[in-house]
């Protein structure tokens, strides 16, 4: 994560936004064939891409679950028989589609990492009084304690993808963020709107990117 912030403090906001970001392409291998047996963290990559600043790009396929090695492979043609596709994933695709289409925090907003360590990472998108909490875990089930900060002070969230519990100003976020799974809204009050968010509860590995929004 930390060289990924080194880039990008070389960029100017503008460039931040422009960066064409993709998980593969014609001259790559595709990135579900990369990730070999560890199949579950393809959702978290298309978390990421949706919410990382810049323009994601999907290569043709990705959406339902192509895969291939390297070229020639990575170009096999479509799969247009509805039963050879990953619904699910698709259907992640759309989800994660419409959440960037309808904030333009995570189009044209600022990013900042409140958390980096182990397998998992947290960062907010906020432009102006918008804000996108991401959390992401590539490992086991964990809590982290996230430091203080302005982004985080919020009356109100609602969480967009995955699951989520407030308890005495403490935001737990328990996702279970896989294929198939219902999209959960809810809303609530932070008692505190300085509080620091001390429980994101990352409990199934490989799975887990949660969003929520103010």
């Amino acid at each position: 994560m930390a060289w990924m912030d080194n880039y990008r403090a070389g960029l100017s906001h503008q460039q931040q936004l422009r960066m064409f970001n993709q998980l593969d392409s014609h001259d790559t291998a595709r990135f579900k064939t990369l990730l070999g047996r560890d199949i579950a963290r393809l959702p978290l990559a298309v978390v990421w891409l949706f919410t990382w600043p810049g323009v994601p790009c999907i290569y043709y396929g990705d959406e339902v679950g192509l895969d291939g090695k390297n070229d020639p492979f990575c170009r096999k043609p479509f799969p247009w028989q509805v039963e050879k596709q990953d619904t699910a994933l698709f259907a992640l695709y759309q989800r994660m589609i419409a959440l960037r289409k309808k904030s333009q925090a995570l189009r044209h907003g600022g990013c900042q990492v409140l958390y980096a360590e182990d397998n998992v990472v947290v960062f907010v998108r906020v432009l102006n009084q918008q804000r996108v909490l991401v959390a992401i875990n590539r490992g086991e089930a964990c809590e982290v304690v996230l430091p203080a900060s302005p982004f985080l002070n919020a009356v109100q969230w609602q969480c967009k993808e995955g699951h989520g519990q407030l308890t005495d100003g403490i935001l737990a976020l328990a996702c279970h963020f896989g294929y198939g799974m219902d999209e959960l809204t809810f809303y609530n009050a932070l008692r505190d709107a300085c509080a620091i968010i001390r429980g994101l509860k990352l409990p199934e590995a490989g799975f887990e990117g949660v969003i929520m929004s103010v």
